[in-house]
């Protein structure tokens, strides 16, 4: 008997989703190479507030009690307001198959916060095994406004049959055979540099303030203003008409002031071969009352290439302090990468090819929607 492969589903299995019926109303060029893109319907709400379903309470049985009104795509989404959208796609998933979602890059970089949720089931961004029905996306615009359009893409959903995350008797064997993290001179980060830091089964990444010279932009600041981010328009928007840069500090060091979006970018250099799948999540919540990431999936190939090639690529960071003001030192910790098995490797890799956005990126990368970076 064949043993059963568990782990996270590459494209060449997602495509299979397709064709037997598990994934309903999308189409197969959205299929990435471990994910599938979900774009937003014409249907959406204006809520009172965030939610989560209780179990066995639908998700169109809160629409009747929490909604405001029915809203109209042709009006941007105001600044802080909670807003439900269904999503065209549907999933029909055999028993031994769930999901999680996340943010796509381009959508985080702007201070746009999704969240999937589904029926009967009181957790974001998950899908439990077997589920069947409706896909529904709270969408809270932070610092633009911001007009959607049916078949916008804003987030994206992974699928798995079992548990697939790296654990910490296996994570030194893989960074060592696979070669995670490079530094900006292009050096391997040896094992017992970069993994003693954590004595868990993450990577701990650091975030990069110090730059090569004196002028050099190491992040951006959202500015207080209200102007629209229209998501069909690409390479359109004058940066410096939604975020001022900071400067790389001559003291190391930045006040991160409460409440405002700033995008940051990592130290370490890290790379995903395709036989992996890889998410930032939050370095340690005793740390710091702050969010790294909005945007926390990265695709099999991304800073690898189709064969390593690439020597990795800088992770961008979407920062928010609560609570306080919060200082930022150049060096410290502030996310943590964790590695996920796919079944096989992916058919295809992240990159040029594909058209992906971030290929290339090199520092505090703005999102898809600017055509220039502040100079």
């Amino acid at each position: 008997m064949t043993e059963k492969k568990i782990g996270a589903l590459p494209a060449q299995y997602i495509r299979k989703m397709f064709s037997e019926g598990e994934i309903l109303n999308s189409d197969e060029k959205n299929i990435q190479p471990a994910s599938i893109d979900l774009s937003v319907s014409e249907e959406g709400y204006r809520m009172k507030g965030t939610f989560l379903p209780k179990k066995s309470e639908s998700i169109r049985d809160i629409i009747k009690s929490e909604s405001i009104y029915k809203i109209d795509l042709n009006n941007p989404l105001e600044k802080n307001g909670v807003y439900l959208i269904r999503l065209n796609e549907k999933l029909n998933l055999s028993k031994g198959k769930f999901a999680f979602t996340s943010s796509k890059s381009s959508i985080g970089r702007i201070d746009l916060q999704t969240r999937l949720v589904v029926d009967g089931y009181s957790r974001f961004d998950g899908v439990p095994c077997g589920y069947k029905g409706e896909l529904w996306l709270q969408i809270i615009p932070k610092s633009f406004l911001i007009k959607l359009n049916a078949g916008d893409k804003l987030n994206q959903i992974r699928f798995f049959n079992g548990e697939a995350k790296i654990g910490s008797a296996d994570i030194r064997e893989v960074y060592e055979k696979y070669k995670l993290i490079f530094d900006k001179s292009q050096n391997f980060i040896p094992v017992e540099e970069e993994l003693t830091r954590n004595n868990r089964n993450n990577i701990v990444m650091t975030i990069e303030l110090s730059g090569q010279d004196d002028n050099q932009i190491v992040g951006y600041k959202n500015l207080l203003v209200d102007q629209v981010v229209d998501l069909s328009k690409i390479n359109y928007y004058d940066a410096d008409e939604f975020f001022e840069p900071i400067i790389s500090p001559k003291n190391g060091k930045l006040v991160l002031e409460k409440d405002s979006f700033y995008i940051f970018y990592t130290k370490e250099f890290i790379r995903i071969p395709k036989e992996f799948s890889s998410e930032m999540i939050a370095y340690d919540i005793s740390n710091g009352e702050f969010r790294s990431h909005y945007a926390g999936f990265f695709d099999p190939g991304f800073g690898y290439g189709q064969d390593g090639e690439i020597k990795g690529r800088q992770a961008v960071l979407e920062v928010r302090s609560y609570d306080s003001n919060f200082v930022f030192r150049d060096g410290q910790p502030i996310c943590q990468m964790s590695f996920e098995n796919l079944i096989e490797p992916a058919e295809f890799v992240y990159g040029q090819k594909i058209g992906s956005n971030y290929v290339n990126q090199d520092g505090p990368k703005l999102s898809k929607y600017f055509k220039s970076e502040i100079k």
